[in-house]
């Protein structure tokens, strides 16, 4: 029943449970798996939870909902995913959807910040935008501004277009008064150099007036994209060997939490040295699987739901009280999401 509404988001009908229990193959579990995985169900149910996580709050938008099916119906690796959404060509059928994810929160720089942040990397730097983060020392302001940096040229045209601005830069203050120049910096600290370019006054002002143009009419010619892109470069440094590690953690966590209940490291948007994973080696060789696999979360998922932990009854039959949730040494007990309560009515 677990795994039947984890992979295929229902209850399993009475037919599938009685040749389940009946059953004497030592390889029922693993065949279970298999099937489930592969049936039109669990790319429904995927494309639901992945939803879920990253536009859930925002307006439902029925083209990324049908771009994320056909994601999940082809298991397309999570860091092509990741570069559609952030970098996908609005010129490109298939990638142009999955734009919706930052064209959802194209009005806000602190979304696009805190959002992508905390969705594909697992760290909330919201908390150090004021100042540094007052619990945490890995966050300062530098960490929050140079990720915003990556977002600022970032800006919607009147035919809601995505595009990006030739030139733009953040400063801030530090809680001392010092005036400062973000840099495009990632969470790991890693900076990347924009390359400088000599350009004329009449250069400058020919492409704010493009930008200008772009945003107030609907007339306008596709924008040319310009010869240094920030969010290209945030997908790069961010994939890049050496600095994957956020992207990677954070899938592992979000899929564990998913079937699970609870996060390695919990709550799961906090992924810093002052909230340690429960099982850090776990969730290191977890990570390191993934992306040396190509980051394909049906695998992630397979793992999972075959382990040994996955399959613990929910019942604690030892003395004493229940260890404690992040040991998970008993199977949490999660409320079916609407959609699951849904199907498993029909």
């Amino acid at each position: 029943r677990r795994m039947s509404l984890d992979l295929a988001g229902r209850i399993p009908t009475r037919g599938e449970a009685r040749a389940f229990v009946d059953s004497r193959s030592p390889l029922k579990w693993t065949r279970l798996a298999d099937r489930l995985l592969d049936s039109p169900d669990f790319a429904f149910h995927h494309r639901n939870e992945l939803d879920a996580l990253l536009l859930a709050p925002k307006k439902n938008d029925g083209d990324f909902r049908n771009y994320l099916l056909k994601a999940s119906r082809s298991n397309r690796s999570w860091d092509r995913m990741f570069r559609d959404m952030i970098v996908g060509r609005e010129g490109n059928a298939e990638e142009k959807p999955a734009l919706a994810f930052l064209k959802a929160r194209a009005g806000s720089i602190d979304d696009l910040t805190i959002d992508t942040s905390v969705l594909f990397f697992g760290v909330n730097v919201g908390c150090a935008k004021c100042h540094d983060h007052p619990l945490v020392d890995d966050w300062k302001q530098d960490h929050f501004y140079g990720m915003s940096s990556f977002f600022t040229r970032t800006y919607l045209t009147k035919k809601n277009t995505l595009a990006e601005k030739y030139s733009g830069s953040i400063k801030f203050k530090t809680t001392e008064g010092e005036e400062k120049q973000a840099r495009f910096m990632f969470l790991t600290g890693a900076v990347v150099e924009e390359p400088k370019l000599e350009k004329t006054k009449q250069q400058r002002q020919a492409e704010d007036a493009e930008v200008k143009r772009q945003i107030k009419d609907p007339k306008a010619p596709a924008p040319k994209p310009p010869a240094f892109s920030p969010r290209q470069q945030l997908v790069e440094v961010a994939l890049k060997r050496g600095q994957r590690q956020f992207f990677a953690r954070s899938i592992v966590n979000r899929i564990w939490v998913r079937l699970m209940g609870r996060g390695i490291v919990d709550p799961p948007d906090q992924m810093h040295s002052a909230n340690p994973p429960s099982h850090p080696e776990l969730l290191e060789w977890l990570a390191r699987d993934l992306a040396e696999h190509g980051y394909d979360l049906k695998r992630l998922i397979r793992g999972i739901v075959l382990s040994d932990t996955y399959a613990l009854s929910s019942r604690w039959s030892g003395s004493g009280e229940a260890p404690a949730p992040e040991l998970f040494a008993v199977g949490s007990v999660r409320p079916l999401t609407p959609r699951q309560y849904s199907l498993s009515l029909i």
